[in-house]
C-alpha cells in the first residue's frame, strides 16, 4: 500500500513539475514552437516520465485548465438568476484574463475556446430560444453563441481591457435577451 501511495505521489509531483515548466515556457514562447524536450528539461524529468502522463503539450494545458473552467461553470449552473450567471461569466474572464493574454500571445487560444465551449453548452441548454431545436440547429446555435461570447472577451483582453467590465457585460447581455 505504501509503495502505491508513494508512486501516486511521484506521478502527481511529476505532472505538477511538467505543468509548471510548460506554463513558464509559454510566457516567452509560442506553444507551436515548444518541444517536449524543452519542457521536460525545464521540469527536471525524463521524456519517458512525460509520456507516462501525457500524449502532448496540449493535453497538459487541458488538464490544467479543465478544473478551473469546471469550477466556475458548475457555480454558474446552480445560479437561479440569469443576471447572476452573466456576472459569474464576466468574473470568469476577469479572473483568467492573464491566462487568456498568454494564450493569445502564444497561440493556444483555440485550446481554451474548446474547453470553454464544452462548459458553456450547459449554460446555453437552459436559454436556447426555441425548445424544439434539436440536433444540428441546437449545435449550430450553441457554436455561434459560444464563439461570439468568447471572442468579445478575447478582443477586450487583446485591446488592453480599455472598456469597463460593465460595457463588456452589457454586450454579453445583448446576446442573451
Amino acid at each position: 500500500m505504501a509503495a502505491t501511495e508513494h508512486a501516486q505521489n511521484i506521478k502527481k509531483d511529476t505532472k505538477e513539475w511538467i505543468t509548471i515548466a510548460l506554463l513558464e515556457r509559454l510566457q516567452t514562447k509560442q506553444l507551436s514552437k515548444l518541444t517536449i524536450s524543452e519542457v521536460v528539461k525545464k521540469a527536471g524529468v525524463s521524456r519517458m516520465a512525460f509520456y507516462r502522463n501525457y500524449e502532448s503539450l496540449e493535453q497538459v494545458l487541458e488538464e490544467y485548465y479543465e478544473p478551473k473552467y469546471a469550477e466556475i461553470f458548475n457555480k454558474i449552473a446552480f445560479q437561479t438568476s440569469h443576471e447572476q450567471k452573466i456576472t459569474d461569466l464576466t468574473n470568469f474572464f476577469l479572473v483568467l484574463s492573464n491566462d487568456f493574454q498568454t494564450a493569445i500571445e502564444n497561440d493556444y487560444k483555440e485550446l481554451l475556446y474548446q474547453i470553454f465551449k464544452r462548459h458553456i453548452t450547459q449554460f446555453y441548454d437552459e436559454i436556447i430560444p426555441f425548445p424544439d431545436w434539436t440536433g444540428a440547429r441546437r449545435s449550430y446555435w450553441i457554436d455561434f453563441m459560444s464563439a461570439g461570447v468568447f471572442e468579445i472577451w478575447v478582443m477586450w483582453i487583446k485591446n488592453g481591457q480599455k472598456e469597463t467590465l460593465e460595457e463588456i457585460s452589457s454586450l454579453i447581455r445583448l446576446f442573451h435577451k
